[in-house]
């Protein structure tokens, strides 16, 4: 039998348990009314048990169905790296893209390929290399490695069939080359993607996977890496990472200085295939320049132009590359959002004596520039603010490359996480995130206090013996007192725990890892227990509430325990390939529900208990003596990861803006940062680069600006 038919019998199972779960609902309600039925009773329990097992299979076939997995991956890479693309080209709306060259490169081996290909023909290059399909890319920093990777992403998914590998663009820099490459992938394909692990597990053992490994040069902090390099390290990784018997299909980026390097130590992959990236000619800058320039006034740029298609001048060495070629046009069409004049003039470019004179000038205007194209009303903060901001952020990075791993993760040199910046504000990140788990656990401990001081007001003792009445209420306070205890400790935990990789990586796995399907199982079960136990001590107790209150009360529980099981789940829940705050939000939202639901669900049944056994306690004071406990609980020990996030604001205040999140989607929005899975990363670079040793803006620019007149 086909997984699609087994698909179809098992959708078919859930559809008649349901409808013989509402025939046995239909029957008590006309036939039984307020009585107990057993054939109806039987008839409900066969429905639910056909309707959950049948989901259940279904799901399961679902989450390993290799080709409707990679059909939908493919289209969430497509949609997140279009808008990358879009981005690198100038923000949504702009199509003008310099058509790189690039050249086969001989490495001295028997791989051989067509000796050239442009932007547009990568996809073609690409596919006529046969065999595994081993590319690498290289070039100068700026020469457009980045963007040949995507162009050649899209083209692929543009023609992709049904068989075809799903290319995956994946940042170097985070990569462990001492986790197996299947691991790293499906960890990624989780992370990025919103995959469920099963399913991204499914797709890596099936082979439908092609790694595009962007930026191995900054693996290392140095321009010669070796042997024992963490990019040599990760290149073996891949190298023994193989499908069956064939070499993986791979896609590399790497400046040429250090692709050199590795290639001298024979570090590099067998049989790939090398071209390398040229530089901008002057005929495509001309083409570049007058395609995103104010076509009213082309007198403008004429001197830069002029200078760009000259022999032997600064610019057309310093503006040869693809990114400092935007780089100069935001910097010089920055217009004022008042007057509209613009803010400098093309001309000023041609009076620097060397590049790395126009490097310094045009990186320092790149920030204001940029976001008086998207924030003219200045909303957000100011060039200055943000430069610091980002200076701060950058420095960070730049301690972390070359770093040795930290409590078993190692430190990204490029990619800028929510909930692992922690590290940037070390001890103070993990003082405060201890204070934030004692704000939380206080009120539960209160409610336990609340509780205990109730009880043991009550003792009476005759004759020398305690009632039993007592004694229960004692007992039942064993458990909420041992968590009581538990949350005592919590924020001390907290404060010496490391926040290693591995409590986190456990942590996603034991909760963000499990599948919805197990979610709504351990809800659906939570929520009967909950019904029949809130059942049972109405019934037992004769406490004068309706009959109705213990299937709210357990419904809550239920929904409690499923979401529950789904915190964390910020990696696979709610997938948006352009916000990587989606993985906090998600984590808060996710302990909101549980802490709203589980909490009143359990105050009631404790509640009821403590209003049987200690007369004289009204049931609405017990049930919020309950309740508050169970959110305490809850809010304690489910939300870690933005609790690191809450640790790193209140360390870094005034260092940092208070809100993060938004800051850097903001930059990204005024195209300073791009986006790679859930890290944010600088633009470029260069730009990165330049920030570390920059701390505060230029107060001026090195050369004399010209006002010019409105356009």
């Amino acid at each position: 039998m086909s997984r699609r038919t087994k698909t179809w019998w098992f959708r078919a199972g859930v559809a008649a348990g349901m409808v013989m779960l509402a025939a046995a609902a239909l029957r008590l309600w006309t036939l039984y009314p307020g009585d107990v039925d057993p054939v109806g009773a039987g008839l409900g329990l066969a429905g639910t048990g056909i309707a959950a097992i049948s989901w259940w299979q279904a799901q399961r076939l679902a989450d390993t169905d290799v080709q409707a997995a990679a059909t939908l991956l493919a289209g969430r890479v497509l949609a997140e790296e279009r808008a990358q693309r879009a981005q690198l080209l100038g923000g949504k709306g702009s199509d003008a893209v310099i058509d790189v060259g690039f050249s086969f490169h001989p490495a001295g081996g028997a791989v051989s390929a067509p000796p050239a290909g442009n932007l547009k023909q990568v996809a073609a290059y690409f596919r006529e290399l046969g065999g595994p399909g081993r590319l690498v890319i290289t070039g100068v920093a700026g020469s457009g490695k980045t963007v040949l990777a995507i162009e050649l992403i899209l083209r692929l998914l543009d023609g992709r069939r049904p068989e075809d590998r799903v290319p995956v663009r994946i940042s170097a820099a985070s990569l462990d080359p001492d986790v197996p490459v299947r691991d790293m992938l499906a960890r990624h394909l989780t992370a990025a993607y919103g995959l469920k692990p099963v399913t991204a597990r499914t797709l890596v053992a099936a082979e439908r996977i092609l790694p595009v490994v962007d930026g191995l040069d900054e693996m290392d902090d140095t321009d010669e890496p070796g042997y024992g390099s963490r990019a040599a390290r990760a290149l073996r990784a891949l190298e023994d990472y193989e499908h069956g018997l064939d070499r993986c299909s791979m896609v590399l980026t790497c400046r040429t200085d250090q692709y050199d390097a590795l290639a001298a130590d024979r570090a590099v992959p067998r049989g790939i295939v090398r071209v390398d990236v040229g530089k901008v000619a002057g005929d495509q800058a001309w083409r570049f320049v007058q395609a995103v320039t104010d076509q009213e006034d082309p007198d403008r740029w004429r001197p830069v132009l002029d200078a760009l298609t000259r022999d032997g001048h600064v610019l057309a060495e310093a503006l040869s590359t693809p990114w400092r070629l935007t780089l100069a046009v935001s910097v010089y069409e920055q217009r004022d959002p008042v007057t509209g004049r613009y803010v400098r003039s093309p001309e000023a470019l041609t009076r620097f004596a060397d590049q790395r004179s126009v490097r310094e000038h045009l990186l320092g205007l790149f920030i204001p520039a940029r976001l008086a194209a998207a924030d003219p009303a200045g909303k957000g903060p100011d060039a200055g603010r943000t430069h610091a901001y980002l200076a701060v952020l950058a420095a960070h990075l730049r301690a972390n490359t070359g770093r040795p791993p930290l409590h078993g993760r190692v430190l990204s040199g490029t990619d800028l996480v929510l909930h692992r910046l922690w590290p940037l504000a070390g001890d103070r990140a993990r003082f405060f995130g201890a204070l934030v788990a004692l704000a939380t656990c206080l009120p539960g401990v209160a409610a336990v206090v609340v509780a205990a001081v109730a009880v043991f007001s009550r003792v009476e003792i005759v004759d020398g013996r305690i009632s039993g009445a007592t004694v229960m209420a004692v007992a039942l306070l064993l458990l909420p007192g041992t968590v009581a205890v538990r949350l005592l400790t919590e924020p001390v935990t907290a404060y010496r725990q490391a926040w290693s990789a591995a409590d986190e990586d456990g942590l996603l796995r034991s909760r963000g890892g499990q599948s919805r399907r197990r979610s709504v199982v351990d809800g659906v079960l939570a929520a009967l227990y909950g019904c029949l136990t809130s059942a049972a001590v109405i019934m037992e107790f004769g406490a004068a509430l309706p009959l109705w209150a213990p299937i709210v009360f357990g419904l809550l529980v239920g929904v409690g325990m499923a979401s529950g099981r789904d915190v964390q789940r910020g990696y696979a829940g709610s997938w948006d390939g352009t916000d990587p705050r989606t993985v906090i939000r998600n984590d808060v939202v996710s302990t909101l529900v549980a802490a709203l639901t589980f909490g009143p669900g359990f105050g009631f049944m404790l509640g009821i208990w403590f209003v049987k056994l200690l007369a004289g306690i009204p049931v609405v004071a017990a049930a919020a003596v309950g309740a508050v406990f169970g959110m305490s609980l809850v809010a304690s020990w489910s939300p870690l990861l933005a609790r690191r996030y809450l640790g790193l604001l209140l360390a870094t205040r005034g260092r940092l803006p208070w809100r993060l999140g938004r800051f850097l989607h903001g930059c990204y929005d005024a195209g300073l940062l791009r986006i790679s899975g859930i890290a944010y990363q600088f633009r470029h670079r260069e730009l990165q680069d330049y920030l570390a040793t920059h701390p505060r803006a230029a107060t001026a620019s090195p050369v004399p600006c010209l006002q010019e007149e409105p356009s």
